[in-house]
């Protein structure tokens, strides 16, 4: 964790958010060849419900003192942590960019433009600083979705029937929020579900596995790539290998061949390579994240699925 982010978030907290302006966007998806397109639409708020979207994001921000880390594919639960990672590695940059257009942008008019939409921002503005929170929309504002569902009031000690009103749910959660080009984010998995994450795992799924054929590290990949496919742990998996980057590292490669042997840990090599089987692919994932470890205390070897550098 940068010195840079934890000062951020320190003047974040120690900011007097009276005059920071509240407005209210609903965020478009489209996806085309898993690339995804945004487009947003500002919605007019009275003063009541402009206040509650400020409380929001600010109460997030001041809630705590959080435990900064930085955001990895196998990062462990955040309990009272936020985690970061720069906004430009991400899609926030595109939607921001769409409502940094400001009046540019379409106003919603009528009730139907509010449904199907991907995420709500609530952006706080003063001079030129800005904050953009974001949380995903909520299932009940999908034309299917709505068509199940009944919204009924109790009042004058009676339920009745909301159907014939135009009703619009929000959440006030927030999943993340950014500022000054850093973004933290207290929901990991509605993080990456927002932002499309999964399309960009597989995106590094693919790298990985045709940078493995280049360096020869395997007899044959194929069963690899059969093997990871969609499924979403091992997608991540693959992603924090790629971003660690032991296996181009030869003298790694030779390391981890070496203590195979002597530890007898299971992994069949021939010439040099890597022979993929079945039985195997756990093990591998494992050893090229440098994820089987070593108590100095008393020994044991555990599979670490998350860890941390200490030095």
């Amino acid at each position: 964790m940068t010195k840079s982010v934890n000062e951020t978030m320190q003047t974040l907290r120690a900011t007097d958010f009276t005059h920071w302006l509240a407005t209210f966007w609903l965020v478009k998806r489209k996806l085309s060849q898993q690339q995804a397109k945004y487009s947003v639409l500002k919605v007019d708020t009275d003063a009541k419900l402009e206040q509650k979207l400020k409380n929001a994001v600010t109460a997030k921000i001041l809630d705590k003192e959080y435990a900064l880390d930085e955001y990895d594919f196998l990062t462990a639960d955040q309990d009272n942590g936020l985690l970061t990672i720069d906004s430009a590695a991400t899609d926030v940059t595109l939607i921001q960019a769409e409502i940094d257009k400001g009046t540019a942008n379409p106003t919603v008019e009528r009730y139907e433009d509010l449904l199907d939409s991907w995420a709500m921002v609530i952006k706080l503005e003063h001079q030129e600083k800005a904050i953009y929170a974001y949380r995903k929309i909520s299932k009940f504002n999908h034309p299917t979705k709505l068509s199940h569902i009944s919204f009924i009031q109790f009042k004058d000690k009676q339920l009745k029937d909301l159907d014939e009103q135009a009703i619009f749910t929000i959440d006030t959660q927030i999943d993340f929020f950014t500022y000054t080009g850093t973004t933290f984010i207290t929901n990991k998995k509605e993080f990456e579900s927002t932002l499309n994450f999964r399309a960009g795992m597989e995106k590094n799924r693919d790298v990985v596995l045709q940078e493995f054929v280049d360096l020869n590290i395997f007899s044959d990949a194929s069963l690899l790539k059969q093997h990871i496919g969609a499924n979403l742990n091992y997608l991540r998996k693959v992603s924090s290998i790629q971003k660690s980057g032991y296996y181009k590292d030869a003298q790694f490669l030779q390391e981890l061949i070496k203590v195979n042997s002597q530890k007898n840990w299971g992994l069949q090599v021939e010439n040099g390579t890597i022979v993929i089987n079945e039985a195997s692919i756990e093990l591998v994932l494992t050893l090229l994240n440098n994820g089987r470890l070593e108590s100095p205390i008393n020994h044991e070897i555990f599979d670490a699925s998350v860890k941390k550098k200490v030095s």
